[in-house]
C-alpha cells in the first residue's frame, strides 16, 4: 500500500491583490449608483491604494462611506484576514435608501503592525507612490447601529472581510 502526500503553496501576487481590490471597487461603484459618491476618480485611487496595501501586507482595516457630524451614516469596512482557506464571495448587497443627506463621502485607513515596523523613510517612500495622501485623524463612530460582518473577498490564500452597518 502506498501513501501519497500533496502540499500546495501559493504566493500572493499583484494579480491576487488586484482581484480582491476590484471587488471593493465594485462595491464602491454600487455606493456611487445609490448615493452619487464616490467619483470614478476616487474609486480608481482607492482601488490603486488597496492593491498596494494588500500586496505589501500593510492593511489592517479600511472604511469607505458617508459621514455626518463625524459619524458613519452608511459605510463599508474591510479588514485583512489571516491566510488560509477563505471563501471568495461576489461583491454586492450594498443597501440602498439610507438617508445620507448632509453627509460627505470619506475613508478611514488603519495600518497593521508591519506598516508600523517600517522606518519613517520607508513609509514616506511607499506613500509617495500612491495618489491618496492620508492624514491623521480620529476614527469615526457610527451614527446608529453596529458593524455586521458579511462577505469575504480572497485570492492567493489572502483575503479581506467586509462589514456593513446593521440597523
Amino acid at each position: 500500500m502506498s501513501t501519497y502526500t500533496y502540499t500546495q503553496t501559493e504566493t500572493f501576487t499583484i494579480t491576487h491583490a488586484k482581484h480582491i481590490a476590484s471587488k471593493v471597487a465594485t462595491d464602491l461603484l454600487r455606493l456611487q449608483r445609490f448615493y452619487g459618491s464616490p467619483s470614478d476618480q476616487q474609486i480608481n485611487e482607492y482601488e490603486e491604494e488597496l492593491v498596494s496595501l494588500l500586496k505589501a501586507d500593510y492593511l489592517k482595516e479600511v472604511t469607505y462611506g458617508f459621514k455626518r457630524n463625524g459619524c458613519w451614516v452608511e459605510a463599508l469596512r474591510y479588514h485583512a484576514l489571516p491566510g488560509g482557506n477563505l471563501t471568495n464571495d461576489d461583491p454586492g448587497r450594498v443597501l440602498p435608501g439610507v438617508d445620507v443627506s448632509g453627509a460627505t463621502f470619506g475613508s478611514y485607513l488603519i495600518y497593521n503592525s508591519r506598516w508600523h515596523a517600517l522606518t519613517s523613510a520607508q513609509r514616506t517612500t511607499f506613500s509617495s507612490i500612491l495618489s491618496i495622501d492620508r492624514g491623521h485623524g480620529t476614527e469615526p463612530g457610527l451614527e446608529s447601529g453596529m458593524w455586521s460582518t458579511g462577505l469575504t473577498y480572497s485570492a492567493g490564500g489572502q483575503g479581506i472581510g467586509r462589514s456593513t452597518i446593521l440597523r
